[in-house]
């Protein structure tokens, strides 16, 4: 979900994003803990998230999901490639 949501994020492509939806705030909360995202979260002032940014840790964790569902369809076209000659 959270990988999810930061390419979500991406894709919209325009910073600052402001969030107000509960759940998205708290997958903000996971993505700036693993350093993925600079985001401004709700405080006693506020009741809405903003995101500045991906980080850099974010982009390269979006590439490495690209990556590993490259490799599965990969692997799937072999197994099924392989179950057809045999």
């Amino acid at each position: 979900m959270s990988i999810e949501y930061l390419q979500q994020l991406a894709s919209d492509g325009t910073f600052p994003v402001d969030v107000t939806d509960e759940a998205k705030i708290d997958t903000l909360r996971i993505l700036k803990a693993a350093g993925m995202v600079e985001v401004q979260l709700p405080d006693g002032d506020r009741s809405h998230a903003c995101v500045h940014a991906i980080t850099g840790k974010g982009r390269a964790a979006m590439l490495a999901e690209i990556a590993n569902q490259v490799i599965a369809r990969r692997s799937a076209d072999v197994e099924s490639a392989l179950r057809i000659r045999v």
